[in-house]
């Protein structure tokens, strides 16, 4: 199995990488009660451009784990977590 390189779990939005990548998985749970919490990838450096992956994690969820099978991050990789009315998500994003 390839290596890949991680974020390591992160609470907030982030650049992931600034350079042409793959985007291997992504691992998130919702971290508080009441609503939902939205979680997005962008093949970008920002929050904008070709959105990758988008997630809505549920009060309550458990932890879900998205295989992305490699796909190619022209730009980079930017994780958005948009709590909206909910209070977070902890999301781990494993890259090479």
């Amino acid at each position: 199995m390839p290596s890949c390189r991680s974020s390591g779990v992160l609470t907030a939005s982030s650049v992931i990488s600034s350079e042409r990548c793959k985007l291997i998985s992504l691992h998130a749970m919702n971290t508080g009660a009441g609503a939902e919490t939205t979680v997005k990838v962008f093949d970008n450096t920002a929050a904008s451009g070709k959105e990758l992956i988008r997630i809505i994690l549920s009060p309550g969820n458990t932890a879900v784990e998205y295989d992305m099978h490699g796909v190619i991050a022209s730009t980079g990789l930017y994780l958005e977590i948009s709590t909206g009315t909910g209070t977070g998500a902890a999301v781990s994003v494993e890259y090479n």
